[in-house]
């Protein structure tokens, strides 16, 4: 989809659901933005077509190590798959260390994947290996996780958080496609999982071919960014920005871009864009995630 075209949704988005108009300044950078979130997410069907190579030519798991190029290779199992996806989640992609911390959780010295089965079968050997060394040492979380605690463990530690994971795990994987909503409220039991935590793990599992249905909201409530961009937007039409106000435009910018864009993951899509576009509303800036 070009960015003329999201220009023109969010034209007639604005207009539909807030009876206003706004500069040609601020549109195109909303488009632009949600551009650049479309396209982020594209980038999960040239990590299906790596894995399925992978498969196909029995790589090693390391020389495939990013997560979500993991996560979507059939040659793991669906627990397999699910624990990865938690382990990068849990730790994120720093703009300084890349995937390290995950990397550092999922394979042993030797580059090898450790198995969840493994893991399951003998927690306490898994959680002996990752105090054996200092595992934090010159990483950082992604943007996304940046208050979590850097502790292995205690009630704020990875390991309370492992073994939630690791004791329920049954109730992750599923025979039958699951709401959105189901999954993300299952993902929030998870120790040390907040709102974007859980929205991330969810949405990463359907984008990864799990059987998850797509996000029908933006999940903004109570969510700083989104809550913010949504005022904004509210502000610039002269509409009520109350706090329901905000929450229902969230519903109605998702429902009507549904309903006249095929935008895959929409829900996640428009939170993205419009968190990135409140930064620096009248101009373009180009921003990872």
């Amino acid at each position: 989809m070009t960015e003329d075209k999201l220009e023109f949704f969010w034209d007639r988005a604005i207009q539909d659901l807030l009876d206003c108009k706004i500069s040609g300044a601020i549109l195109s950078v909303l488009a632009k933005q949600t551009y650049d979130s479309i396209r982020r997410i594209e980038v999960y069907k040239a990590y299906e077509i790596r894995a399925i190579l992978a498969v196909e030519k029995k790589q090693a798991f390391f020389d495939t190590s990013n997560p979500f190029v993991l996560g979507q290779r059939t040659d793991l199992s669906e627990e397999e798959r699910i624990w990865i996806i938690f382990l990068a989640t849990y730790f994120g992609k720093s703009d300084s260390s890349g995937w390290e911390l995950f990397n550092r959780a999922a394979f042993d010295g030797n580059k090898s994947l450790i198995s969840f089965k493994k893991i399951k079968e003998d927690p306490e050997k898994y959680f002996y290996y990752l105090e054996s060394f200092d595992f934090f040492e010159n990483s950082k979380f992604s943007n996304h996780r940046k208050y979590t605690k850097k502790s292995l463990i205690g009630p704020k530690g990875l390991f309370t958080s492992m073994i939630y994971l690791i004791n329920k795990m049954e109730q992750y994987c599923i025979n039958e496609e699951m709401g959105f909503h189901e999954m993300y409220k299952l993902a929030e039991k998870i120790p040390n999982f907040g709102r974007l935590a859980s929205f991330d793990f969810t949405s990463s599992l359907v984008k990864c071919g799990l059987k998850i249905e797509e996000p029908k909201s933006m999940y903004a409530n109570y969510s700083t960014g989104p809550l913010q961009a949504l005022e904004l937007l509210l502000r610039l039409t002269d509409s009520d920005f109350t706090y329901q106000s905000k929450i229902n435009l969230s519903h109605n910018l998702v429902e009507w871009f549904t309903t006249n864009s095929e935008i895959f993951m929409v829900g996640q899509v428009l939170e993205d864009a419009i968190c990135n576009w409140q930064k620096n509303p009248k101009k373009y800036i180009y921003y990872t995630g």
